[in-house]
C-alpha cells in the first residue's frame, strides 16, 4: 500500500480526507462509510477497542487512520492490562513511559489500529478537574513534558500516529467539556511556560506527529472562542514550530455544540485551521462530510488552505506505514506491564509505620462496590461502576482470616449504619474505595455519602486503599496508612499485595499529604 498525494485527489476527496468519522450507527451508515472509503473521501475512523477494523481497512487502497483513545493501554479483549498515566507519573521514569506506550502500540497495531488519541499532555493543576484526574502524568510541567516525550517515542517507534491532547490544556478547569465549557486562565507567557511546555518539548525532542485541540477557552489568547474554533489559538500552536497534524476533539461534546450547533462547529473548525475533524457520533459520516463540503463552498476554507490541510493528513497516514515490532501478547510484555502496576503503587503512612498490615490477623474489610440503577424509561437494570470481584478474591487469598462487608458507591442509610456497628467491634478495619473518572460524571471524587461514612469510622481504620484518581485522596480522613492504586492494569491486586507486605510500595503520590 502506498500513501496518497494531494495531486491525486479531487476537491471532494480532499474534504473527505479531513474527516475522521465515528462508528456507523446502522447498516445503512456502514454501507455509506465503506463507499466513502472506496472513493477516498474519508481520512479516518474512530472504532471501539473490540470492533473489527478489517472490513474498513480492506476497502481502502490508502493507509486509512483507525483510531481509539487507549488511555489505559489498548482495551481489546486480548490486550495487555496497563495502568493509567497517573500511575506512570507516580513511577516518574522515562523508560516506564516509553514501555507503557510501546506495549499499547503493539496491542493496537495487532488489532488494526494505527492512531492513538493521546498521550494526554494536560498538566494536572486542579485536583477538582473532572477532565483530568488519573488521565494526566501529573501536576509538574517538567514531569509531564519528560514522560510525554518518552511516551510519544514509544508510540511512534511502532508506527502509531500520535494526537497528543488536549491542547492548550484541561488541567486548570473543574468542568467536563462533555457537558460544559472549559476555561484555561493565565496570560500568554504563563500558558507557554506551564501548559504548552509539554507540547514544545514533544515537538522538539520526539518529532510529535499530531496534536488534538480541546474545547477550551484560553482566556490569555482568545477569550471569545474555544480553541477548537479559534484561529488565534491554533496559530499559536504553529508558532511553536509544529507542522504536523492538527485534529479537533470530538464535536459530539455538548459543552461545545450547545453553544454553536453541529453544523456551525464543523464550519468554524475548518475555518480556524484544523487539518482534521472528529465528527459527532450523532451524525453519519455522510452528514458530517456534507457539512464540511458546504463550508468549502461558502468560502470558509479556500483551496490553498485545503491543500495544506489534506497534505498534512496524507503525511500523517504515511507515518503509519512504519512496521510495528514483535507481535503483542508475549509473556515478557505482560510481565513488564505487571511491573509497571507494582512500581506505581504509592503509600502514605504515619511516621515510620510500615505500609503493610499483618495478613495473618483478622481484619474487617469494607469494600466499595458499584451501585445498581433502574432506567426510568426503559426499566433496564444496570450497574454503574465495578463489582470488585478481583479485589474480593485477593482479600480472601492474602488475608484468609478476614471478612468483607460490601458497601455501595452511594451507600444507603442501612449500609452506613451496619458499617458503623460492625467496625465498632472489629480490632482492625480496612476501607477499600475506588474513585471513577468518566464522561458526564462532573467529578472523579468519592461520593459525599462515602466520604461521610469514612469520616465517621476514621478512628477505627488501620488502613485505607484508594484506586482510581489519586487526587481524590485529599478528602479522605487521616489514617495510619493510605495505599494508592490508581486506575487500570493490575492495580487492584498490586495495592492489596502491598497492604499484605508482598512488596514495598515506592510510587510517588500525586497528593503530598493526603487525608488532611
Amino acid at each position: 500500500m502506498k500513501p496518497l498525494s494531494v495531486e491525486d485527489l479531487t476537491t471532494e476527496q480532499k474534504i473527505g480526507q479531513m474527516l475522521l468519522a465515528r462508528r456507523p450507527r446502522n447498516e445503512r451508515d456502514k454501507r455509506q462509510l465503506l463507499d466513502m472509503i472506496r472513493d477516498r473521501r474519508l481520512g479516518g475512523l474512530h472504532l471501539g477497542p473490540n470492533e473489527d477494523a478489517s472490513e474498513y481497512l480492506s476497502a481502502a487502497d490508502y493507509p486509512l487512520l483507525i483510531a481509539d483513545n487507549m488511555e489505559n493501554g489498548y482495551q481489546g479483549r486480548q490486550a495487555t492490562p496497563l495502568p493509567c498515566q497517573q500511575a506512570i507519573g507516580a513511577i516518574g521514569d522515562e523508560q516506564a513511559a516509553y514501555d507503557w506506550a510501546r506495549i499499547t502500540a503493539l496491542d493496537a497495531r495487532a488489532a488494526g489500529r494505527n492512531t492513538v488519541f493521546g498521550p494526554i499532555l494536560d498538566v494536572a493543576q486542579n485536583p477538582l478537574s473532572a477532565c483530568v484526574g488519573p488521565r494526566s502524568f501529573g501536576g509538574d510541567p517538567e514531569l509531564v513534558a519528560r514522560l510525554a516525550s518518552a511516551a510519544v517515542r514509544g508510540y511512534q517507534d511502532q508506527g502509531m500516529l500520535v494526537t497528543a491532547k488536549h491542547y492548550p490544556g484541561f488541567g486548570q478547569s473543574p468542568h467536563d467539556s462533555h457537558i460544559a465549557m472549559v476555561h484555561l486562565g493565565g496570560d500568554e507567557p504563563t500558558l507557554f511556560k506551564r501548559d504548552l511546555l509539554p507540547y514544545a518539548r514533544c515537538i522538539d525532542e520526539a518529532n510529535l506527529s499530531g496534536i488534538m485541540v480541546g474545547h477550551i477557552i484560553a482566556d490569555g489568547i482568545d477569550p471569545e472562542m474555544p480553541a477548537t474554533l479559534s484561529a488565534k489559538v491554533i496559530g499559536r500552536l504553529r508558532k511553536l514550530g509544529f507542522d504536523g497534524l492538527v485534529i479537533t476533539d470530538s464535536l459530539a461534546m455538548i459543552g461545545l455544540t450547545n453553544r454553536y450547533g453541529l453544523r456551525r462547529c464543523h464550519e468554524l473548525a475548518l475555518a480556524a485551521g484544523n487539518d482534521m475533524i472528529i465528527t459527532s457520533y450523532r451524525l453519519s459520516a455522510g452528514e458530517a462530510y456534507g457539512m464540511m463540503l458546504d463550508a468549502h463552498r461558502k468560502g470558509l476554507v479556500g483551496d490553498e488552505r485545503l491543500d495544506a490541510a489534506a497534505g498534512r493528513v496524507l503525511t500523517a497516514q504515511a507515518r503509519t506505514l512504519r512496521p510495528a515490532g514483535k507481535p503483542a501478547g508475549g509473556q515478557a510484555q505482560r510481565k513488564r506491564a505487571a511491573e509497571l502496576s507494582r512500581q506505581s503503587i504509592s503509600a502514605v503512612t504515619r511516621q515510620d509505620m510500615p505500609a503493610a498490615i499483618d495478613p495473618r490477623a483478622e481484619h474487617l474489610f469494607l469494600l466499595q462496590v458499584g451501585n445498581t440503577f433502574t432506567d426510568p424509561e426503559s426499566g433496564r437494570v444496570h450497574t454503574e461502576g465495578e463489582d470488585r470481584d478481583e479485589a474480593l478474591e485477593c482479600i480472601r487469598r492474602l488475608f484468609p482470616r478476614s471478612r468483607v462487608l460490601r458497601i455501595n458507591d452511594f451507600p444507603s442509610r442501612d449500609q452506613m449504619e451496619r458499617a458503623c456497628v460492625e467496625t465498632a467491634s472489629a480490632d482492625s478495619v480496612v476501607a477499600l474505595c475506588r474513585s471513577r473518572t468518566d464522561h458526564y460524571m462532573g467529578s472523579s471524587d468519592l461520593t459525599r455519602r462515602m466520604l461521610a461514612l469514612l469520616a465517621g469510622i476514621a478512628h477505627r481504620l488501620s488502613a485505607l486503599v484508594l484506586w482510581g484518581n489519586g487526587h481524590a485522596a485529599r478528602e479522605l480522613p487521616r489514617t495510619p496508612r493510605l495505599i494508592l492504586g490508581y486506575e487500570g492494569g493490575d492495580a487492584t491486586a498490586a495495592a492489596i499485595e502491598a497492604l499484605a507486605g508482598v512488596f514495598e510500595p515506592r510510587g510517588a503520590p500525586p497528593v503530598p499529604r493526603p487525608g488532611g
